[in-house]
């Protein structure tokens, strides 16, 4: 394998190591004065080292109460390449709730709320935006909801987390139905359906 060597001012040398196969590729240098930087010249802190997403598209409907509940199709897992990590999780939930005034969304790393002080009923990360001004859309008009949120979860690289979107009603006793992906009406010409999606993004630590 051919090879240059630059010798050093003072002492040493840089060896420039040729490629094990050229091929036709073209390396081509900056007509200017500048130093060259190394992998090791990165920091490691804040680079994106993967991303992962689930789009779920499944038109369905679940009942929630005021308990923790799991929202049907909407959990991802990721595992992670670095130690350490941070992630951040986008969720976008397409759908309609009987009670949307009533009801919080939250996110769980592996069964555990992530970033809410408690896991009161009443307390969460983010509650459904009202698309309608109306009651004659009522019910046939479907809301909206995100949420996006940083976990430094102290991750260990090749052990899976899944997170998993949940929801509550914030009345006790009461329970409501969650419609995903289409609204309380059947779904017919005229009646809006999406997809919902979660988005997680690996930072480096």
């Amino acid at each position: 394998m051919s090879s240059i060597v630059i010798a050093g001012n003072t002492s040493g040398a840089i060896t420039i190591a040729a490629p094990a196969e050229a091929g036709l590729n073209t390396l081509t240098l900056p007509a200017s004065t500048g130093t060259l930087a190394t992998t090791a010249d990165i920091p490691a802190g804040g680079k994106i080292l993967q991303v992962v997403n689930l789009v779920y598209s499944t038109q369905s409907s679940m009942t929630l109460s005021n308990t923790d509940t799991a929202i049907t199709g909407m959990n991802l897992d990721i595992t992670p390449v670095g130690s350490g990590s941070r992630f951040r999780i986008d969720v976008r939930l397409f759908g309609e709730s009987a009670n949307q005034q009533n009801t919080i969304y939250n996110l769980q790393r592996n069964g555990t709320r992530v970033n809410t002080t408690s896991n009161l009923y009443y307390h969460g990360l983010s509650m459904a935006t009202l698309t309608f001004g109306t009651a004659v859309n009522n019910s046939s008009t479907p809301e909206m909801m995100h949420l996006a949120t940083v976990d430094s979860t102290g991750s260990t690289a090749g052990s899976a987390i899944t997170y998993t979107l949940i929801a509550t009603t914030t009345s006790n006793g009461m329970t409501s139905t969650q419609w995903i992906n289409r609204c309380f009406v059947t779904p017919t010409a005229g009646f809006e359906t999406g997809i919902s999606e979660i988005i997680i993004t690996e930072i480096g630590a």
